[in-house]
């Protein structure tokens, strides 16, 4: 066994034993492979060491020593840069990454932009898969601080440059490609700049669905709600492809808030078929938004879908079909109730009064 090899392996020990949650073990374990690494001169061992070090600062962060956390990434960068461009300079780029985040935890903003920088240029010089996953990462966080500071115009600049080295980088990089063209898209939408929002967000979607994590899904419907509101506000024709663009990417990253989007869309999707005299979609769609407010065992969802089998009991009940307008306002009432929030009561007494217009008044408390 070579000297890299026992670095890679001490390594993948350590990281092992960090993601079993056992941070005792896997801070040793870093350390050694750390320690080991640092003695050899090989570039291959340099870069493992580097890895080594940037994952103990994540065991140090996550046990509360952020200055210890601080110590060890700047020590993953320097071993990093000691090993030169491709993996070594890409573990250092995580570092620089990480260094960044521990900063903005303790307000530090300038020390976050400096460091988060200095990823995106380490990530770009290691010129690997792995370096431009976190130099987008990097560019993705240092936009939200400069909106903060007061500088979009830079912002924007930093999420395209995420958008393209996650783009680029494929893979995990598209996750981070989905979040920053969607935080690009409500940027351009508050400078009224529409059409060129509606594409950030378009490309977050595809970045989203290309992608398939749950996490990218879930930008991607965040991305598609944003779309819609967007299109609705300015009374798009292609509102309907919108809706139900979200609806199903919402609904895919199954995340509480991705199915009260899905739930969200598909209810107003069933309000625009009425507007169009398409009654049976529309009642498919208020199906739709019932299952995933339901699906998303979230107060807020389990509101809407009370709205929604109340919309759907008007259709019933315009199409003579009594008993099922009646069975879908008992069901919204049940399911405001349950709910418990002001919004939902207040759906709950609603669903009650055209209940009893029905003819038939619910009965209990």
């Amino acid at each position: 066994m070579t000297d890299a090899e026992a670095v890679r392996q001490g390594y993948e020990r350590a990281e092992d034993l960090r993601r079993r949650g056992n941070d005792s073990q896997a801070e040793k374990a870093f350390r050694e492979a750390v320690e080991l690494g640092r003695t050899v001169e090989d570039t291959e061992a340099l870069a493992w060491a580097a890895a080594s070090a940037s994952g103990l600062g994540v065991v140090l962060r996550y046990t509360g020593r952020f200055g210890e956390a601080a110590v060890a990434c700047r020590d993953a960068i320097a071993l990093g840069e000691k090993s030169g461009p491709g993996d070594g300079l890409a573990w250092a780029a995580r570092a620089a990454h990480n260094l960044g985040v521990l900063h903005s935890d303790r307000g530090r903003n300038s020390e976050s932009d400096r460091s988060w920088r200095r990823s995106i240029e380490l990530g770009r010089s290691a010129d690997t898969e792995r370096g431009a996953v976190w130099a987008a990462r990097a560019s993705h966080n240092l936009a939200a601080l400069l909106v903060e500071a007061g500088v979009p115009e830079e912002a924007e600049t930093a999420w395209r440059d995420a958008v393209d080295l996650g783009r680029a980088a494929g893979g995990r990089g598209l996750e981070t490609a989905a979040r920053a063209a969607q935080a690009l898209g409500v940027y351009l939408v508050h400078s009224e700049r529409h059409t060129e929002a509606a594409e950030a967000w378009r490309e977050a979607m595809a970045f989203g669905t290309a992608s398939g994590s749950p996490r990218a899904l879930e930008r991607a419907a965040v991305a598609a709600y944003g779309l819609a509101t967007s299109l609705a506000d300015r009374g798009d024709t292609k509102l309907e492809a919108a809706y139900r663009d979200a609806a199903t990417l919402g609904r895919e990253a199954a995340s509480p808030d991705s199915l009260i989007i899905a739930a969200v869309c598909s209810y107003n999707l069933g309000v625009l078929l009425v507007d169009e005299d398409r009654n049976t979609e529309a009642a498919a769609a208020w199906d739709e938004a019932l299952e995933m407010g339901q699906r998303s065992r979230t107060a807020n969802g389990i509101v809407l879908a009370a709205q929604a089998a109340t919309s759907r009991s008007d259709i019933e009940a315009a199409s003579g079909n009594t008993a099922a307008a009646k069975d879908s306002l008992q069901e919204a009432i049940n399911l405001g109730r349950a709910a418990g929030t002001p919004s939902g009561l207040e759906t709950a007494a609603a669903a009650g009064e055209k209940l009893e217009a029905l003819g038939e008044g619910e009965a209990g408390p």
